[in-house]
Order: structure tokens, then sequence, then C-alpha cells
């Protein structure tokens, strides 16, 4: 067997353009998240049980599911108009 009819130049060049070029490695994007100030505020109000009156909420459904429940709208109108002045 003749090697020198190998061109090993050729065969070099075959390699070289097959290898993989090397990449420098990019940094692995991450995802982010932010919560609002209402999210951080309905979080709280949400895991605060302590405010929440149990039984008197549990009193509440069962007259709702009776219908029993009876609201005095004029209490209401008096309880919105704090809430939007502020008072409460």
């Amino acid at each position: 067997m003749n090697i020198n009819s190998v061109k090993f130049r050729s065969v070099d060049n075959v390699y070289k353009s097959n290898k993989a070029e090397s990449k420098p490695l990019e940094k692995k994007k991450t995802d982010t998240i932010e919560i609002s100030e209402l999210g951080k505020y309905l979080n709280k109000v949400s895991s605060s049980k302590e405010d929440i009156d149990i039984q008197k909420v549990s009193d509440i459904r069962k007259r709702i599911e009776n219908g029993t429940y009876r609201i005095d709208s004029g209490e209401l109108a008096k309880k919105i108009i704090e809430s939007m002045k502020g008072e409460k």
C-alpha cells in the first residue's frame, strides 16, 4: 500500500471544515416575576385570618343559602360612601 498517494493536507482540511466551531457560552436567560403592590396587599389580606370572624362568615353563608339573608340598603349605601371618602 502506498501512503504517498494520500494527500494529508486535503484530509486535514476536511477535518478542519467538519470540526464544530467552539462558540462562547451565552448566559442563560432566566424568567423573572414582579409582584405589584396590589398583589402584595391582597396576599397580606388573604393570609391574615385573625381579622376574619369565621363564625360570622359561617352564619352569613347559611343565611344566604337559606334565602333569609337581608341587606339594609341604606346602611350599605352609607358604608360605601364612608369608604369612598376614606372615613373607614
